[in-house]
């Protein structure tokens, strides 16, 4: 595991916020980058990769950092991350929430939203850039956490700090499969912190409910649709419709979700091994083995064959 370090401090003054913004973007996403002293300011990167998980050490002084609309349309990949502060004192907005994280607490933000970080003094974090695809929560579970200050000290919270100062003293020697188990720990660990800390977003709503108790049921019937589970909770497609909306989805995207997220686990689980991809798939309501590689690759990036290759401690290599 190289590790590249980035100091604003071997660059002339007049060049340093040039250099600095640039390497910004170029080390975590693209943002608008504004020091607070203009080329005045100090800062450091330290950067490190493990498998698809990016790590980032940053200090600097004063900071606002904000991702706008603009720069996320021109994003080739989507991170949900975790900011750990190590040092001063950081606001961050996201979703209509804003917190403040001071040492030994982090908080969970999204690159596919805006987001915005403003430092009231010289500041220090470890930051983990983990790909969304490959976490295996709905958006708006996700979406719910972001924003949110938590206690690296205690509970669950506890685990990301030491996890993550131990990634960074890898060498440089992981071989694949190592760096695979690594990235599958920490996601699984984001997982564990999302559902344990933070609440279902979704509406107390009965009729929302009955709905979701019903597809959970019968979700291994390919010919589950909104119209088979609107007539089962006795209401209409359109009221339906609207109620999945205002819980930020569709009735169709929600079933397709669930569907892939009991793929996802039952390809992990040992009592699950004897059984093919494709009986996997019949289980969830997917039978046909092309569409739900289909689906799975586009929604994790890898094939259901290949993540149950990695979880067995086999690795698929390509052709």
């Amino acid at each position: 595991m190289a590790t590249t370090t980035i100091d604003v401090s071997a660059v002339a003054r007049g060049e340093r916020l040039d250099f600095w913004c640039s390497a910004v973007c170029d080390q975590f996403v693209t943002l608008d980058v504004v020091p607070s002293d203009g080329d005045r300011m100090h800062g450091q990167v330290v950067a490190s990769s493990v498998g698809d998980v990016r790590l980032r050490g940053i200090g600097a002084s004063a900071h606002r950092f904000e991702r706008t609309p603009g720069l996320i349309r021109g994003a080739d990949e989507d991170y949900y991350q975790i900011a750990l502060a190590r040092r001063g004192s950081t606001l961050v907005t996201q979703d209509g929430r804003e917190t403040i994280i001071r040492p030994g607490e982090f908080v969970l933000y999204d690159s596919s939203r805006p987001f915005t970080f403003v430092t009231d003094d010289d500041f220090e974090y470890v930051v983990c850039l983990f790909p969304k695809r490959l976490i295996p929560l709905p958006a708006a579970d996700l979406a719910a956490a972001t924003a949110v200050r938590f206690n690296g000290r205690h509970g669950i919270g506890a685990m990301i700090p030491p996890l993550l100062s131990a990634m960074r003293r890898l060498g440089d020697d992981l071989n694949e499969a190592t760096e695979i188990a690594i990235t599958q720990t920490v996601g699984d660990l984001l997982v564990a912190v999302v559902t344990s800390e933070i609440p279902s977003a979704a509406p107390d709503n009965v009729h929302l409910e009955r709905a979701q108790a019903h597809i959970a049921e019968h979700i291994s019937d390919r010919r589950l649709s909104p119209q088979s589970v609107a007539a089962a909770c006795a209401i209409s497609s359109s009221y339906l419709h609207k109620l999945f909306r205002e819980s930020g989805t569709t009735v169709t995207a929600y079933i397709r979700e669930q569907r892939l997220q009991g793929c996802w686990r039952d390809l992990r689980a040992p009592r699950y091994a004897g059984l093919t991809v494709t009986a996997i798939g019949a289980r969830w309501g997917l039978p046909d083995p092309a569409h739900l590689s289909r689906l799975f690759r586009a929604r994790f990036g890898i094939s259901p064959s290949e993540h149950r290759l990695q979880n067995s401690g086999m690795v698929v290599r390509p052709p």
